[in-house]
């Protein structure tokens, strides 16, 4: 479904309200950065690939079609931008192994942190290590919020084998936890 405020912003951006784009962005901000940060694994590079994006999303505003959901679009250029990147750098594509975890509620005690930021780190280093199609499809998936369909177009795959990754992704996942015995 096409989220109408978007679509609201889009027409406003063509027909010449340049604030519209910082309204339209601000809309995916967050999402289309912690899923630049779990794919390079550099706060930096995050940065730089984030900049990138937005300034490639603004310059194509006017070809984007209506037909498809701005957020799809969005993560298409993230994506190819991350790919581009780390193909001109050689460098493989990891998820960032992160202490930085959101700490929730302010009265949470110490324990309960230490737990979820164990857990977190112990996800993350399950992920890094899955083949590269399954981890793209789980970070697009998971962190993009993107449907399978279109990571299908996206990654140029058929649905059935986007489909295919993720449950052998969520498989390995949850095997490895089993393991490891934290479920």
């Amino acid at each position: 479904m096409k989220n109408n405020l978007d679509i609201i912003l889009i027409e406003r951006l063509k027909s010449g309200d340049s604030t519209a784009f910082n309204l339209l962005i601000n809309n995916y901000k967050n999402k289309l950065y912690g899923y630049l940060l779990r794919l390079c694994k550099d706060v930096d590079t995050a940065e730089d690939l984030f900049q990138e994006t937005i300034i490639k999303t603004w310059k194509g505003i006017k070809k984007y079609n209506e037909k498809n959901r701005f957020s799809s679009w969005l993560f298409s250029i993230a994506h190819n931008t991350a790919i581009d990147s780390i193909r001109k750098s050689k460098q493989k594509v990891e998820l960032i192994d992160t202490n930085d975890i959101e700490k929730g509620d302010e009265n949470a005690n110490l324990q309960q942190e230490y737990e979820i930021k164990e857990m977190s780190s112990i996800i993350e280093k399950i992920i890094e290590k899955l083949p590269e199609k399954q981890k793209q499809v789980f970070l697009l998936r998971q962190h993009g919020g993107m449907k399978f369909k279109e990571i299908a177009k996206m990654l140029d795959e058929p649905l059935n084998t986007v489909l295919s990754h993720m449950n052998y992704a969520v498989k390995k996942i949850k095997k490895d936890l089993r393991e490891r015995n934290v479920i």
